[in-house]
């Protein structure tokens, strides 16, 4: 399913956290990366505590407000590049949390980690939670990651991610949405280096049930 098609489900059986992007996971060369996304981010300033912010690369910076964190385990590599694509595919992730949680679909943040697919899929994800009126409160773990390279300007990151902590809410009520479904996702992403050097999500591949925390 693709993230698209749980957005359109998620309007009568409650809202899921995470999306199902329909790739595969492969390594295949990316068109439409370039620059990646939006080239237009005003002024960007270096995540804190983030190692890729050493690589002279500016990064716009993306703190994710009281009520919602992400928490990242084992999310270290003494490889430098290995940690640049790491801590690129972590700010991807906290960008779509993020934004979310802000509304807005279209962030220069968003499109400054997403390039190509994973652009349009993500911001049609945001965007279903706009139009449904809902936000996003707790903590959600992201465990496990996995780097595989695949040549001098690709990889592919796969990760867990448990929501069990976390509840998508309304944003004017503050009501819960139940949700039955597993809180363990499973992620396989395709991150390419642009230009910039920044290592762009341009894949999303999810599984949800496959991984537990």
């Amino acid at each position: 399913m693709t993230r698209a098609g749980v957005v359109a489900v998620a309007a009568t059986t409650a809202l899921l956290l995470t999306g199902c992007g329909d790739a595969d996971g492969g390594a295949a060369q990316v068109p439409g990366v370039g620059e990646g996304g939006s080239t237009d981010t005003p002024e960007p300033e270096p995540e804190p505590d983030d190692d890729a912010a050493n690589d002279g690369v500016d990064r716009p910076r993306i703190e994710l407000p009281e009520g919602i964190s992400g928490v990242y385990e084992g999310w270290e590599s003494e490889d430098p590049t290995e940690q640049r694509v790491l801590s690129d595919a972590r700010a991807a992730q906290n960008a779509v949390d993020l934004a979310i949680v802000e509304h807005e679909p279209q962030a220069d943040y968003v499109g400054f980690y997403h390039a190509a697919e994973a652009l349009v899929d993500t911001e049609e994800w945001i965007a279903g939670f706009v139009r449904n009126d809902l936000t996003i409160t707790g903590t959600i773990r992201y465990v496990d990651p996995e780097v595989t390279p695949s040549g001098d300007d690709q990889a592919l990151v796969a990760y867990c991610a448990d929501e069990s902590g976390a509840v998508a809410s309304d944003v004017g009520t503050g009501e819960e949405q139940p949700d039955s479904a597993s809180p363990y996702v499973a992620y396989r992403n395709t991150l390419q280096r642009n230009d910039r050097g920044v290592w762009v999500t341009v894949l999303v591949h999810t599984e949800r049930g496959k991984c537990a925390g």
